[in-house]
Order: structure tokens, then sequence, then C-alpha cells
């Protein structure tokens, strides 16, 4: 904002009121237009801020250059073979380019390539003065904001999604000649338009803002973000009460305004008999109000408007008129609503098609049912939270039949959990209704109880094999059903209640129910995998701990995060790399062997060690073996990696005084198949290849 007062170049587009969603996406892609066009034009400039109202957006730019940069381009021309005859002089192919590049014979060079000798041209570009450039920019601007939609008005030839009024263009106080649509440029501004609806000079940038704010408008929207907050704040602390704070209402309602105002009003009591968040959805997404809680934290019968204009006793009745009519039609669709049972909505989920290839509703709640009973066999589930959890997933979907969620999609899950108290369900079948849509989002709470994980788990891996079934895979940036995020979920419930499953066991269990299932497996788990290294990176492992550990195909990913935990946590002793470098010892001399060999057998005979390195490497894993086992069935990963450093003298002894690789194919293959047989207790674990020695 305080940029303003340096700004040399102003353009302000004046409009008719424009959808409050459009604003923000399109602020963004000016601000990215603008930095391409000069960085792009050898144009410099200083600072970019881009402003909007409802009916105006206005760019600021500091430091902006009065020409563009002087500079000297090297051109491509043709081979030197190509450019001059046996002679020496030159062809029309040289002559040709010079002509074609104005450059002058002085100005030609040659330089060695990987291709041989080329023909260059020295051309200095013409520095342009900045002030003719930038009608150009304006009007990609115009042609080019990504709005959601775009419609033609009356005879003009630019669309807009609202028609534009008029253009402001300065650049160092004095006016850049522009038109589009017969709209010329000029140094007006329109004020308020309904307190100061009349055009306004703009003699000077540096005091646009205070112009605009003398005439009704705060042109920054930050400003007037934090003036509505403000007030909202203040007004709800007035009533004894708090607002209840919704950031992206605040969003909303400040690209609504121009210069905003708080009304305070009220509702009859009564309607707050019906379930809270109702009222809060239809004040919220039908009137873009704002509730107040009371000091228990419960909603108060206080609401909030941001107004455009001042607030006046009229304005307050007419607010609470809306209201009262709308919670009229929310408490007609509460009782219809609870005439019904979700128990007994079940059988119309048949009737409402889920997709046209996967069938209906119903039928996912089937498929659902069958991954929660594998999931449940293979937690161990008991019986009472096994059928707590066949109880929700019957009816985690019946509340997408109520006339609540069909006014207030918001509330599908959230309306489910209270039909499905007040009809007398268990509670933690009942929230597991509401929680099985969760995480839907990154560091959104996760749940913590095992009938909403386990409900949570099937929605999110029907949904992905299920779209994974129907070709619906997600390509680059492209995921139209949002299966990248649940995966994530997937990874992150998980790893977030300390979940041990094979997601590839499971996923194989259940895939004779989608089309081409068992296909299908390898791929859902290297999608999941892809996400759990996302998950793993963020929550601070590097690179080469990931790699170890899911590059061995395993598929319990909460087991793979914490055998990558161990090796970042014991990476700090600083016998670790020592204890790496005897193991890549012995990977690569394996490794090297089955390249050349691939499935040779190997076999091993105590009686063919003729060395006592032999010996003691094989009695010590010998006689650790069931310690070995213990510590990987318990996830001991660091007390593994202690005993590993305790043989870590012993293989180098072998390696310092035994040729593995001996010409007597016996004895070479005995000594292989020893350190095969020692690597295989970890080659399903991690990959120590892939472990960096730092």
């Amino acid at each position: 904002m305080h940029m303003m007062k340096e700004a040399n170049f102003l353009l302000e587009l004046g409009t008719e009121e424009i959808p409050a969603g459009y604003i923000q996406p399109a602020i963004e892609a000016i601000r990215t237009v603008f930095v391409e066009s000069l960085e792009g034009g050898r144009i410099e400039f200083g600072m970019i801020e881009v402003h909007a109202t409802p009916r105006r957006i206005a760019v600021l730019i500091s430091k902006l250059a009065e020409s563009q940069r002087e500079e000297e381009a090297e051109i491509k021309g043709p081979s030197v073979k190509a450019a001059y005859d046996a002679a020496g002089k030159p062809t029309k192919a040289l002559e040709g380019f010079m002509k074609g590049n104005g450059i002058a014979p002085g100005d030609v060079f040659t330089r060695e390539s990987d291709k041989g000798a080329y023909v260059f041209g020295k051309k200095r570009l013409e520095a342009k003065k900045t002030e003719t450039l930038l009608p150009d920019i304006i009007t990609r601007i115009v042609d080019t904001i990504p709005f959601p939609k775009r419609m033609r008005w009356s005879v003009k030839s630019v669309t807009f999604p609202r028609p534009i009024r008029y253009f402001l263009v300065l650049f160092n106080d004095r006016v850049v000649p522009y038109e589009i649509d017969g709209i010329p440029s000029s140094n007006k501004t329109r004020g308020h338009y309904i307190q100061h609806n009349r055009m306004v000079d703009v003699k000077s940038i540096r005091h646009y803002d205070d112009i605009l704010k003398k005439n009704g408008v705060i042109v920054d929207q930050g400003e007037r973000k934090e003036r509505i907050r403000s007030e909202l704040t203040a007004a709800a602390e007035k009533t004894g009460g708090r607002l209840l704070e919704d950031e992206e209402l605040l969003d909303s309602v400040t690209y609504l305004v121009e210069n905003p105002s708080v009304c305070e009003c009220r509702f009859d009591k009564n309607f707050l008999n019906l379930p809270e968040i109702i009222l809060i959805a239809e004040m919220r997404e039908h009137q873009k109000y704002f509730s107040v809680l009371d000091k228990s934290g419960r909603l108060s019968d206080r609401f909030l408007v941001v107004s455009n204009n001042p607030t006046n006793a009229h304005v307050k009745a007419g607010n609470e008129r809306v209201i009262s009519a709308r919670f009229n039609d929310a408490r007609f669709f509460y009782d219809e609503d609870r005439k019904i049972k979700l128990a007994d909505r079940v059988e119309s989920l048949k009737s409402v098609l889920f997709h046209k290839e996967l069938g209906s509703i119903h039928d996912k709640v089937s498929r659902m049912q069958i991954i929660a009973d594998h999931v449940s066999e293979r937690m161990n589930l008991d019986n009472k939270t096994r059928g707590k959890i066949s109880r929700a997933v019957s009816l985690c979907k019946t509340d997408l039949m109520t006339a609540v969620v069909f006014e207030f999609p918001s509330l599908q899950g959230k309306i489910g959990r209270i039909y499905a108290l007040e009809d007398g369900e268990d509670r933690e079948t009942a929230d597991a209704i509401e929680d099985h849509y969760k995480p839907r989002f990154s560091r959104e709470p996760q749940p913590a109880v095992m009938t909403s994980i386990v409900v949570s788990l099937a929605e999110k891996i029907d949904n992905m094999f299920g779209s994974f079934s129907v070709g619906n895979i997600p390509k680059g940036s492209a995921d139209p059903y949002a299966l990248r995020r649940q995966a994530n979920a997937v990874v992150e419930l998980l790893l977030g209640n300390g979940i041990n499953l094979s997601l590839r066991d499971m996923f194989n269990s259940i895939s004779s129910n989608y089309r081409d299932g068992a296909a299908l497996v390898d791929k859902i788990v290297e999608f999941t995998a892809a996400r759990a290294r996302t998950i793993f990176s963020e929550n601070g492992l590097s690179h080469d701990e990931i790699d170890a550990c899911l590059t061995t195909g395993g598929s319990d990913f909460l087991e793979l995060f914490r055998r990558a935990t161990s090796i970042n946590d014991f990476r700090k002793n600083e016998k670790f790399s020592q204890m790496l470098l005897s193991f890549k010892r012995m990977n690569n001399i394996v490794s090297a062997f089955r390249k050349e060999n691939g499935g040779y057998a190997l076999s091993f005979d105590q009686s063919l060690f003729q060395c006592d390195e032999e010996k003691e490497l094989y009695r010590f894993f010998e006689s650790r073996a069931d310690a070995i086992d213990t510590f990987i069935s318990s996830s001991n990963y660091l007390e593994l990696f202690e005993l590993l450093i305790e043989g870590k003298p012993i293989i180098d002894s072998l390696f310092d005084r035994v040729l593995v690789m001996e010409k007597d194919i016996k004895l070479r293959d005995n000594r292989l198949a020893l350190l095969e047989g020692i690597l295989r207790h970890f080659t399903t674990l991690m990959d120590f290849s892939r472990i960096e020695d730092r």
C-alpha cells in the first residue's frame, strides 16, 4: 500500500460489478502478465501492486523506466561454408541473412560449434519508449485475464465478465494514449457508485489512493479486509459474544464491497432449536452473513452483515426479514428430513448414480463394506468394533438423500452425524458418518477413533480403485477426481494412527470387485507410494533415506516410514558411515555377480570354509539370526543397526584377507552364497546401496 505514493505508472479498469470469486485469480494473473511483458520487453521496473474492488482493477508500478534497456543480440546465421564462396566472398545466403536482420558487414563474425563453424551477427536492439509499448501490454491484460466466464456486451468486440466503463492510464502523471472498443484512456476515476457516483480527476498518481478514499472507495483489498475484520470483531464483542471466524467468507465479502460497514442484526431465538450448522450455512452460503457466538461458544441470535453502504434501521430490518424467511425454509427442510430415519434411506441410495461405470451410491457403499471388512480382518479388530464399522459404512451416504444436504452440499457428513445421533445410533457410528470424509486437505485433523479411521480408509480406497478401473487416472497436473489427495489421506491415516497395513495385500484381496482390478494393484500401490514419498519428505526425511526404503517394493507405509526415520536417526552416529560402507561392499559384489549371472543357483556349504574369516562371519550372523528377526519384526531398527556395527570388523576382515571371487568355482559360489544369505535378511528391509555416505 505504501508503494502507491512511489508509483509512476497507474492503470485502472473501471467496470460494472465483477463477481467476487473472479477477482483474486485475476489479480494474480495480471501481476504475472505485467512481469512477463516488462521483463520480456527489456523494461526495467521496481515493484508491481494489483488492487481490486468489485468495480475496478488497478495496477501500480514503481520505478518504471522511460524506455527499453539497450541490448545487443547475437543472431545465428548460415554455416561458414554456405556464407562464403571459394574466393572468400559473401554468398547470397550471407547477404540475405544480413539484410533480413539489419546487420552491418562489420558486425558479422564466425564461431566454432559442435556442428562446425557458423556465421553470427551482432544486432543492436532498438530502445523504444515505454509509453509506446504500454498499450499492447494493456490489451494483452484485457484479453487474457483467465475469468471463468466472459461475455460480449452490446456491439463491443472485447469480451469481459462485465462491461468496461473507463480506462485510467497514467505514466509519470501523463495520460498514456490508449483506446479499446471506443473507450479512450484518461486521468479520470469514478467514486463509490452510490455515495459518490461521479468521475474524478487524478492529476498525480501519488494522490490516487487519497482521492478514492475521499470519494468512498478503499481500493487496497488488504486494507479493506482488515477494516472489515476489525469492525466485525468489535461489533461481535459489543453484543457480549465473539465472532465466528471465517477467513474464506471474509475473503469473499472483501470483493463485494468498496467501502465496507458492518450492521448488527438479530433473529428469532426460536430458530436456535434447529441444528446450529444449518443456521450457519444459511447465513454464510446464501447471504454472506457472519455468525456470532455467545460466551459459552454456542450460536447466538445475533448476526453481522457487511454492507457497501452506511447502515441504518431500514438496512437492518431488511436483512432480518430476509434471514427469517431463510430460516423458515431451513426449518421446513429439517422437519421433512426427520420424518425418515437414516437407516430407512439406505435403499433409496440405489436410485442415485455414483458413476455410470461404477453403479449407484448403494453399489459404492457395498464395495466400501467389503474394503472395511478386509481392513478390519487384517487389523484383528474385535467384533464390537467391526459391528460399529459395518453400521457406519451402511449409513455414511444416507444423508445425501436429505433435503438439507440437497440445499447445502457442504453439510454432507456433518448433518448425517446429527441425524444419526437423533435416530439413537451409537456415537462412534455417528461420528464416522462425518469423519469418513476426513482428512479432506493437508493438516485437517484426522479421525482418531478406529471406527472412523476404517470407514475413511474404505471411502478413499474405493475412490482410488474405482477411478483407476474406469481410466480416470491423474495425468500431469490434471487430477479432476482429486485422487492424489485421496492417496495422501490414506498414507496420512496410516502414519498418523500407527497402523501397519500392507496395501498391496489388501488391494489384492479386494481387486475382484473392480474391472481389471488385479492388473491395477501395482499401479495403485505405485501411485500411493509417490504420495508417500512427498509426505516422508515433508516430515524431514532426505531423498536417499526415502529411496532406500520405498524402492524395496514394500507397501506397509508406516513400516517404511519407521525404517527411513531410523536411518535418519542413526546416521547421526559416527559409526554409521563405517557400517554403511561394509554393507555396500557386500551388496556391490553380490549385485555385480547377479547382474552377470541372473538366476544362477548359489549353494552354501559350511564344510567348504577354508578361512577363519569365513567361519567367523558365518558364526556372527548365525548366532544372531533370532535377534535380527526379533528386531525386524518389532521395528526395533536402531538396535538392529547397533548389531550391524558390531559385525562391521568381521565383514571388513573377510574382504581384507579373503578373495571372494576365487578362481575355484565352488569356493567362489560358497562365499557368494554366504554374503547373499546375510544380505537376504535386509534386502526387503532397505536398500543400503541407496544410502549416501555423508
